[in-house]
């Protein structure tokens, strides 16, 4: 379950590491959010760019940008179908866009069946 305050750890290649939530999407009164839902952030901790090429500009995120995350993984017991639960060690989720597109090229981890689109699902090499 996440929260609003809560940091996140990004499990793409985006230079964003950290995130705080201050919005959970779907409800104006939502409490809190799990798997496959969308949450509005700060980015807090960023890595600084490797290498600015003079023909490629890409842009990067910095410290205080307002970026929105699909949650891949959560801290909580997930449980199946089978009666068999699921946990990870940390609360994680991916950056998108506006569209629903994916930020980054390269997602880190697995992720959990639990995923409602099978285009995020599809993205993974092993789900759980």
């Amino acid at each position: 379950m996440i929260l609003k305050q809560t940091w996140l750890h990004a499990a793409d290649n985006t230079n964003v590491r950290w995130l705080q939530t201050f919005h959970l999407y779907k409800g104006s009164y939502r409490h809190a959010s799990t798997v496959g839902l969308f949450i509005k952030g700060s980015a807090r901790i960023v890595e600084p760019p490797r290498l600015e090429y003079k023909g490629f500009k890409f842009k990067f995120n910095k410290k205080g940008d307002i970026c929105r995350m699909m949650l891949i993984r959560v801290n909580r017991h997930l449980r199946n179908f089978d009666g068999s639960s699921i946990s990870f060690f940390s609360n994680s989720g991916i950056l998108i866009k506006k569209k629903q597109n994916v930020k980054s090229k390269y997602l880190h981890g697995p992720t959990t069946h639990h995923l409602k689109r099978k285009k995020f699902k599809s993205l993974y090499k092993t789900v759980l």
